[in-house]
């Protein structure tokens, strides 16, 4: 398993990107809310990843667990900042799912290794 320093250095590079590409006059913000949210996801990712890591879930079964928990979509600085509101939610989802993928591509690699994971 790579180093989890390296797997969240690469999610919040992702992050930079995105919020440069989506939401660019709220850049600033957006950037501050992932990067919160990654935080507080920080320890059940490492842990989640790890299971994946060693076969003891799923790829379903941690893409749920990390979607669970619906209260980490809340992007409050880009809320404050006056950006609406469905496309506030449109970026803390988008922030979800760019996490799980980056943990999986991490974990289990390109996707044909996916679907032999996933169908083996």
């Amino acid at each position: 398993m790579q180093d989890f320093q390296e797997l969240f250095k690469e999610i919040e590079q992702q992050i930079v990107s995105l919020a440069e590409s989506t939401v660019s006059n709220y850049k600033e913000e957006a950037i501050q809310d992932a990067k919160e949210m990654l935080a507080n996801i920080k320890a059940d990712l490492i842990r989640w990843t790890g299971l994946l890591a060693d076969k003891q879930i799923k790829i379903n079964e941690f893409e749920w667990l990390i979607n669970s928990d619906k209260e980490l979509v809340k992007m409050k600085a880009l809320e404050k900042a006056g950006l609406a509101a469905s496309r506030t939610s449109a970026f803390g989802f988008t922030v979800m799912n760019l996490i799980i993928d980056t943990a999986i591509r991490t974990v289990v690699g390109n996707a044909e290794e996916v679907k032999e994971v996933v169908t083996g």
